[in-house]
């Protein structure tokens, strides 16, 4: 009788214990789903909603908005604004410079100008462009805008601002950005300048040579070369020259490119490698199996890379030998993906 009231309370206390963890984790999972559910409304409040609300409000809110909304209001629905509110919101818009407001509400406006690619308002960038004293975050969004809107007629200005000596480098580096956008013939002839100017800041060199690239005219092409064969050269504009040659010469580049595949530097190897697939070629295909052999594992995984994307048949034996013994986890991982690409014919 006393061992069965014993092993009753034992069944009943394993019990009760079972019990009290299923309790247990269900409050955890209950936290969890808490936690999870907070996470979810955050996000919706944070990103969603906004993006929902703005695109929900009517013309006629943004037009109010506009006329009678305090700078703080104007920032802030209009800092999360990336599409074209329409004619009628764009005129009241343009008004806006007409009126005394904060440098902030300024620089918003004229994003959102670059952005909605607003008609009319060149001239009023350009007013706004050569006033003094202004901070270099509201001259940076105007030559961004200026650039996004192709305004031909900026040219001057912009170079006048850049010869300034009072200006930094970052806005230095917006014009070189809005020269890349606008493009002609004066603006190449500038940019090849600052680049052969070797007392310039390397950094604006570079720059120089990525919106060379960006014009994809054949007039700098030899002189990106020699900056790219040249192993004394800056590195960062080594590595630029390589991805500005892909764009401008396409397949008669690829030999200089090829030439650099296994270069001392692995940072100009990698852009050269990267350029190559980018041309995607069957001439650039054969020299990606070449730098299948590499000794720098990036150029062995970029090669792979370019050749799934283009699905270069002739590189299925390297990739089966890469896939299965490549000293690389990820290159061995990639090379088996580029092997299921070309089979299949799907990226």
């Amino acid at each position: 009788m006393v061992s069965s009231d014993i092993s009753s309370k034992k069944n009943r206390s394993a019990a009760n214990q079972k019990s009290a963890l299923n309790i247990l984790f269900y409050l955890d999972l209950t936290a969890k789903m808490r936690l999870y559910i907070i996470v979810v409304f955050y996000l919706i409040v944070l990103y969603i909603f906004p993006c929902y609300r703005s695109f929900s409000l009517s013309e006629e809110y943004y037009i109010d908005l506009l006329k009678y909304g305090t700078d703080l209001d104007i920032v802030s629905a209009f800092s999360r604004i990336n599409d074209d509110l329409g004619e009628k919101v764009n005129k009241n818009v343009l008004a806006v410079f007409k009126e005394k407001h904060s440098e902030k509400v300024y620089h918003i406006i004229v994003k959102y100008v670059g952005t909605a690619e607003i008609k009319g308002a060149a001239n009023i960038l350009l007013d706004e462009l050569v006033k003094k004293n202004l901070g270099d975050n509201y001259k940076e969004g105007l030559i961004n805008s200026v650039g996004l809107l192709k305004i031909s007629g900026s040219f001057n200005i912009l170079k006048d601002i850049y010869g300034q000596k009072r200006t930094t480098k970052r806005i230095k580096l917006s014009i070189i950005n809005a020269y890349g956008k606008i493009g002609n013939k004066s603006i190449e002839e500038t940019l090849l300048k600052i680049l052969k100017n070797e007392d310039e800041d390397v950094d604006l060199r570079a720059r120089a040579i990525l919106n060379l690239g960006e014009l994809g005219t054949n007039e700098s092409k030899d002189l990106l070369t020699e900056i790219l064969l040249n192993t004394y050269e800056e590195k960062i504009l080594r590595m630029y020259a390589a991805s500005s040659l892909s764009k401008i010469g396409k397949d008669s580049v690829l030999e200089t490119l090829a030439a650099v595949i296994d270069d001392k530097s692995h940072e100009v190897a990698e852009y050269a490698v990267n350029s190559i697939a980018e041309i995607g070629s069957n001439q650039a295909g054969d020299i990606l199996i070449d730098a299948l052999r590499s000794d720098y594992d990036k150029v062995r995984y970029y090669a792979v890379i370019g050749l799934s994307k283009i699905k270069y048949k002739k590189a299925t034996d390297i990739l089966k030998f890469k896939a299965e013994y490549d000293t690389n986890e990820t290159v061995r991982n990639e090379a088996k993906k580029a092997l299921d690409n070309i089979k299949t014919g799907t990226n």
